[in-house]
């Protein structure tokens, strides 16, 4: 009995896979991998990653090799982009490390359902959403902007992307407009007449009636416009 027990506990250590450490490269692999995960997290869609390449690694004097997340190429992670790593032995930087990865996105995007023409005002009709999977292009929008329209012509089929946009103005050059002096608790509104054009929060330069002064006023409305004023100071 002695003997089979023996034996038997023998066999189940052999049996037990002790945790064996990684490679330093594989290691640096799969942490490449994770940190990239994590930099997508909440995002839009899903993202799948893969190495391209992993660097030579410095010699530790003594101890095995640690990583650490030093810098990210960039912050949009579908298409090349790389991760740079600290490496770290016997308690101190030997160097940096760059790992080469590569990000394909699946999601839905918005592209157009028939040609369009330049300063056509966007509204959600003119697109269909459809399944995408890859590198998107570069700006590529998943939803209209409010209060935008095209800045040139576009093809049917085409996805629509930031540069495709541009905010309608609300002032336009030559149009009179309304602004608002302000000078701390007091405002005064006079006319003025625009000498360049500009959307929301834009900055436009206005000609004030009588003095003909060019003032720079941020667009507030259709017609109107606001500048903090310290003329009587």
């Amino acid at each position: 009995m002695r003997f089979l027990a023996a034996f038997l506990l023998g066999a189940a250590l052999l049996g037990a896979e002790p945790e064996v450490a990684l490679p330093p490269g594989d290691q640096l692999h799969a942490q490449a991998l994770a940190y990239a995960e994590a930099q997508v997290a909440g995002r839009d869609g899903t993202y799948t990653f893969r190495v391209l390449s992993t660097p030579i690694l410095p010699r530790s004097p003594k101890g095995p090799l640690s990583f650490e997340p030093a810098h990210l190429s960039r912050p949009d992670l579908a298409g090349r982009f790389y991760v740079s790593f600290n490496a770290i032995g016997g308690g101190r930087t030997l160097g940096m490390v760059r790992v080469d990865m590569e990000g394909l996105w699946k999601g839905r995007l918005l592209r157009f359902r028939a040609p369009q023409t330049r300063r056509t005002v966007l509204d959600a009709g003119q697109l269909e959403t459809f399944d995408f999977e890859g590198v998107p292009p570069a700006g590529a929008l998943r939803e209209v902007p409010e209060g935008s329209r095209l800045r040139g012509p576009v093809a049917q089929g085409k996805i629509l992307v930031r540069t495709d946009v541009e905010a309608i103005p609300l002032i336009n050059a030559g149009d009179p407009v309304r602004l608002a002096l302000v000078d701390g608790a007091l405002s005064v509104t006079v006319d003025a007449l625009a000498r360049s054009s500009g959307a929301a929060g834009d900055k436009v330069r206005l000609e004030m009636p009588t003095t003909r002064r060019m003032v720079q006023a941020v667009v507030t409305g259709p017609g109107e416009a606001r500048v903090q004023w310290a003329g009587s100071k």
